[in-house]
Order: C-alpha cells, then sequence, then structure tokens
C-alpha cells in the first residue's frame, strides 16, 4: 500500500493526475442524431443559465444547505454481536476504531493464492460457457449489451455467486463475515455480487463513491428502515484473485472520506435537476458537451464520473484537502473491506500481458430493504432502459434474517436443484 501524502498541490489535482479527463471519457461514438440531442442539451443548458438561473436563487441557496450537512459525517459502529465473544475474526476495539476513522480494514489474506486462482479459473468458465444462460439482468439487456460490445463479464456475473455456491462459501467464511458483521451488526446480507476483469489496456475506473445505490435507477436500491449512518448502509468485501498492482489496475481509495458525501448526493441531484445542476458550472459548451455526452450515453462509471468533474468544479479544488490518496496493491487471495461512501477509484492497465481479475460482494443490514421498487436501468448508447430485477438476489452471510424485507436465497433449496 502507498500514501500519497505531501506531494504538493491540492489533493484533488492528484486525484485527476494521470486519470482520465473528462474529454477522454467523452470519446466514445455516438450516432449524428444523439450528437443533435447533446448540442440541443448544450444550448437549453446556456439559456437556462441566463434566463432562468438569476431568479432560482431560493433553490441555489437550498442546494447548498443541504450540502453543508452532508460534511463531517460519522460512521460509529453498532455494538459488538453477541456472539463476538465466541468468533475468532470480530474486529477489536482498535480496529473499531480504525474503521470508524478511515471507513476500510486494510487489505488481509482469506484465500491461499491456489484458492484464488481456482475460483478464478471457476468464473471465467462460467463465463465462457454464458452461465449457463442464467442472466440477472434479463435476455433483452442481455442482447443489446452483445450488440454493442459491452457484455464483458463484469455484466454478465452480475449475481452469479447465487448460482455459484464457492463464492456464496467465500462470503460466509468467518474471515469476511464476522468482520462484516462488526461493521454492519448481528444480520448481514450479501445483496449484489459481480466480478471486474481489467484486462491490459482497460481504463481505469473514475472517482466515486455511493450510500444507497440509486445509480441510474429511478429510486435508491437501498432503503436503511432504521437510523443509519449513511457510511454504514453498505460495505464492500472485495477479493483480489490475481495479484493488483499500480500497473495492472489496483484500487484507490481516499480513507476517511465517507465524511463527505456531497459528491453522493450530487449524482443523485443531477439525475432529477440535469438543467439546474448543469446551470451552476462555471463551463465552457465544449466542456459542457463532453459532461452531457458521457451523461447520456455513458457507461454508469462514466456518469458517476461526470459528477465527479462537475463537483469539483462547483464546490472548488480543495474540496478533498483534508484527505490522502491510499493505492491499495493487493496479493491474490486478499480481501479488503471498506466503505462504498469512501472515495475511491482504480489505475488502468498499463501492462501487457497481465490481467486483473477481482470479485466483489457488496452487503447490507437485514433491517435495509434491497430495490422494494424491483426495477433498475441500464445504460445502453441509445439512453436508459429499465428492467425487472429477480425477486431473490440476496443471500445471507451472517446471522439469521428477523425481518423478512427481502427475498433471501434458500441454499437449501438450491442445493435440491
Amino acid at each position: 500500500m502507498h500514501d500519497m501524502k505531501n506531494q504538493g498541490g491540492s489533493t484533488l489535482s492528484k486525484m485527476f493526475s494521470g486519470a482520465d479527463n473528462e474529454r477522454s471519457l467523452a470519446d466514445f461514438d455516438i450516432s449524428f442524431s444523439q450528437k443533435c440531442k447533446v448540442i440541443w442539451t448544450v444550448i437549453l443548458i446556456k439559456a437556462y443559465k441566463v434566463f432562468i438561473l438569476p431568479w432560482q436563487r431560493n433553490r441555489r441557496h437550498h442546494l447548498f444547505s443541504e450540502l453543508d450537512k452532508l460534511k463531517n459525517l460519522t460512521a460509529k459502529l453498532p455494538n459488538p454481536p453477541q456472539s463476538a465473544a465466541t468468533g475468532s475474526y470480530f474486529l477489536s476495539d482498535k480496529d473499531r476504531l480504525f474503521f470508524e476513522e478511515n471507513g476500510y480494514l486494510p487489505p488481509y489474506r482469506v484465500l491461499s493464492a491456489e484458492e484464488a486462482q481456482d475460483l478464478m479459473t471457476l468464473v471465467q468458465e462460467e463465463y465462457d460457457n454464458d452461465f449457463n444462460g442464467v442472466s440477472y439482468m434479463g435476455d433483452k439487456i442481455k442482447e443489446i449489451a452483445k450488440k454493442e460490445g459491452r457484455w464483458n463479464i463484469e455484466y454478465a456475473s452480475l449475481y452469479q455467486a447465487l448460482e455459484l455456491k464457492p463464492f456464496r462459501d467465500l462470503m460466509r467464511k468467518p474471515e469476511i463475515s464476522e468482520k462484516i458483521a462488526s461493521i454492519l451488526g448481528d444480520e448481514v446480507i450479501c445483496w449484489r455480487n459481480q466480478f471486474f476483469e481489467k484486462k491490459p489496456g482497460s481504463d481505469g475506473t473514475p472517482w466515486h463513491q455511493n450510500a444507497t445505490f440509486r445509480e441510474m435507477g429511478k429510486y435508491a436500491k437501498l432503503q436503511p428502515t432504521r437510523e443509519t449512518p449513511p457510511a454504514l448502509i453498505q460495505v464492500n468485501a472485495w477479493v483480489a484473485l490475481t495479484d493488483t498492482t499500480k500497473e495492472t489496475g489496483c484500487l484507490r481509495i481516499l480513507p476517511g472520506s465517507y465524511a463527505d458525501a456531497r459528491v453522493n448526493y450530487l449524482y443523485e441531484f443531477l439525475q432529477d435537476n440535469r438543467m439546474f445542476y448543469l446551470s451552476l458550472l462555471p463551463a465552457s459548451p465544449l466542456y459542457l458537451y463532453h459532461l452531457c455526452k458521457s451523461f447520456m450515453y455513458g457507461r454508469i462509471f462514466h456518469k458517476g464520473a461526470v459528477v465527479f468533474f462537475s463537483a469539483a468544479k462547483l464546490l472548488g479544488d480543495h474540496i478533498f484537502d483534508g484527505f490522502d490518496i491510499k493505492d491499495l496493491e493487493m496479493k491474490a487471495g486478499e480481501c479488503l473491506i471498506f466503505s462504498s461512501l469512501n472515495i475511491h477509484a482504480s489505475y488502468p492497465n498499463t501492462s501487457k500481458d497481465k490481467t486483473r481479475f477481482s470479485f466483489v460482494g457488496r452487503c447490507t443490514a437485514n433491517h435495509v430493504k434491497v430495490a422494494p421498487y424491483g426495477k433498475d436501468n441500464y445504460s445502453t448508447l441509445g439512453g436508459l432502459i429499465e428492467y425487472t430485477l429477480p425477486k431473490v438476489i440476496s443471500f445471507q452471510i451472517y446471522g439469521k434474517d428477523t425481518y423478512g424485507y427481502n427475498g433471501i436465497l434458500d441454499d437449501e433449496e438450491k442445493t435440491e436443484e
């Protein structure tokens, strides 16, 4: 692991260094009619800025008042589960304080390198076999994504641990489940899982943060039913199945940045208030063209990057100066647990012949309602397409469900199948 401290310049300038900018993110092909739509959107934004924005002072004041409430957040962990006294991997008081301050736990080993290799081989074989025809995003999305050349393992593998028991077993290993229970409480589900393959030449993942995972949908997918610190709505168990280095695209994180949730708020705000939000930016028409193109037709991480770039303009160059960047190089078989509200990203894979491969289990407490509206949106080159989520997308990794809010996999029935 490497810290980027005291190297001169703002934290934001270091985050931008070597990363994609708004122009490179918009470097993908769209049709002539789509270009016209983007240009027309930019014209409307400029007109809005001149003729309407001056009359929106109260609305602007309200936005910045809401943003001020999202600074200096805390992540006070719940009391340890009752079983913590007998478990071997629950967090110590020292580790609990570390997570409360930093929003992550340093990488630690949960698999041998050989076990990691076996799991990677398993999922690659399943992907080559089209996961036996099972797609949790539906056949329509699958057909469109294949046509657009976007049906990579990241999308095809979404929720596939529901079909692959070794990955459910991985998430239930005490080395993972007990640590996460120390953070989320004594009833925990893995509500989403997927694999990430970063081949040589692959782009990096832009800086982003997330709490309730609305993403491109109409509603937040994670809806707590009791008061919960935003940083503790969801945590990731990110398992490296190959060695991950800066060269192959390791993760980067701003420890403790969950305390500032403004980027996450603006991500959702932009979707519902596009004209107003973009008219606030001190930006040229060309800059707005690149932002609008990425947001209207780019992949989901492109849209997150739009918010990150625009937030930097809206909130100033020093918004992250209280935080240091940590590059998290990991060995195959190591696990990183972190709050998704921590600002995070990854390097591009600049190697010639090394692929970075990982598995991530996204976890939340059982009191959180998962996708209660049962819908989500997929971003295509033609725009957003809504699809229906399966009723069962979660599996229990710790404790027993006493809330009954979510469809949770019955492992015994799955075994009988």
